[in-house]
């Protein structure tokens, strides 16, 4: 959901790493590894209940601190997501029900008390992997296939048209390392992958904007995450890092897309 308060992630790029969520690393259950992809065609959409899960992923995380964050800007967040969520669920299949209504009781609490649940509450982690895993397989989005491995990212594809897409992270990791996706679009469109890979995160973290939504997998798991894109050059990166190293991206976990 702009839906994930709390990856487990580097301060790579500030307040802006802690992927928008509903709380929780949303780590995904365990699942057989799919062959990594380029972009494709979906099934057919369900339509008003795939409108409404965009947005919700699309609303960004609290403001401030993530991993302190102010009680009165998670209440705006939980409130800003409770009647997308409300409308997803009245129009939700059954398969997919279950994992909205769940998520319903974990964003009243948090509207109520201000506090997000924890960041690898099974509720949170499970319900979330399960939607985004129903909106990649029945909402017509563009779909694309990541496979995670150190330090590579391999199937993003090279352009994707405008408008929504759900991607897919599988994590191969061979070194026991969680991976994560995040997308930003530079506010310069000139800027290239390397000169991404060069900038320090703090610095980087003013150069460019921040696709609300993103995912964490870890190893032989899956993520999920929907975005909706409008055209422009953006990049695919993981924002996590391993112990003190660097970044992921800084290490080769980086890619361009071109959406028109």
């Amino acid at each position: 959901m702009g839906t994930r308060t709390g990856i487990r992630t580097t301060r790579l790029l500030g307040a802006a790493t802690a992927v928008a969520a509903l709380v929780g690393g949303a780590v995904a259950c365990a699942a057989p590894a799919p062959a990594a992809g380029a972009a494709e065609a979906a099934p057919a959409p369900v339509d008003a209940t795939c409108a409404t899960l965009v947005k919700v992923d699309a609303v960004p995380p609290p403001a401030g601190d993530p991993s302190t964050p102010d009680p009165a800007a998670v209440r705006e967040w939980a409130g800003r997501i409770l009647p997308l969520l409300d409308s997803a669920v009245a129009t939700a299949p059954a398969d997919v029900r279950p994992s909205l209504t769940a998520l319903q009781g974990v964003l009243k609490s948090a509207a109520t008390t201000g506090t997000a649940a924890p960041t690898d509450a099974p509720v949170v982690a499970q319900s979330v992997n399960q939607y985004e895993a129903w909106a990649y397989d029945h909402c017509g989005y563009s779909r694309v296939e990541v496979t995670a491995t150190e330090f590579r990212l391999d199937g993003v594809p090279a352009t994707l048209h405008p408008g929504p897409a759900a991607f897919r992270l599988t994590n191969r990791s061979t070194a026991n390392l969680y991976h994560g996706l995040l997308i930003v679009r530079p506010k310069d469109q000139a800027m290239t992958v390397a000169q991404v890979v060069a900038t320090t995160p703090e610095l980087l973290a003013q150069q460019v904007d921040v696709v609300p939504g993103a995912t964490t997998a870890a190893p032989g798991q899956q993520g999920g995450m929907l975005v909706d894109l409008p055209a422009g050059r953006y990049i695919v990166l993981c924002p996590l890092g391993s112990g003190d190293g660097p970044p992921h991206l800084m290490r080769g976990m980086v890619a361009e897309v071109s959406v028109a």
